[in-house]
Order: structure tokens, then sequence, then C-alpha cells
């Protein structure tokens, strides 16, 4: 289970970096169609429109990483929830 809350993290880390590099490349010209897909693949870019632009990568490529590993948690969890109840043990 730490494996694959792991793994969650590292996906949401790696959506991450795709949308910095993005954000660093076509800077001049943000599209508010990216806006709206960014927030829904990225939700720590709703929270860190106010910091300042040095810290902000980083924090938001953590951040992101972090809220991936708690959807990841929450998968997990209902994924072992379902499991007790498909297989029950009392007659």
């Amino acid at each position: 289970m730490k494996r694959r809350i792991s793994l969650w993290a590292l996906i949401g880390s790696s959506v991450a970096s795709f949308w910095v590099l993005y954000v660093i490349a076509t800077a001049p010209n943000p599209s508010l169609m990216h806006w709206s897909v960014l927030a829904i693949t990225a939700p720590a870019s709703l929270l860190g429109r106010t910091m300042p632009l040095a810290a902000k990568y980083y924090t938001f490529i953590l951040l992101n990483g972090g809220f991936y590993a708690l959807i990841g948690l929450a998968t997990e969890l209902l994924r072992k929830g379902s499991h007790l109840h498909d297989h029950p043990t009392h007659h």
C-alpha cells in the first residue's frame, strides 16, 4: 500500500513538473482553456496563486505530489474496504 501511495505522489509531482515546463515555455501567451485543465489535473495550482515566483514552482510540485498522495491514500482505503466486503469471513 505504501508503494502505491508513493506512486500516486510521484505521478502528482510529474504532472506538476509538466505544467511548470509548459508555463515556462508558453509564458508570454497564456491560454484560459489550459488553466481550467491545470486546475483539474493539478489542484495545487489553486493554492499557489499568491506565492513568490521563485518558491512557487518548487512548492507547486511538492503540493501537487501531496495532493495526489492523499488521493492515493483515499483510493487505497476504499479499495481495501471494498476488498473486505467482497470476501466475507462470516457465514
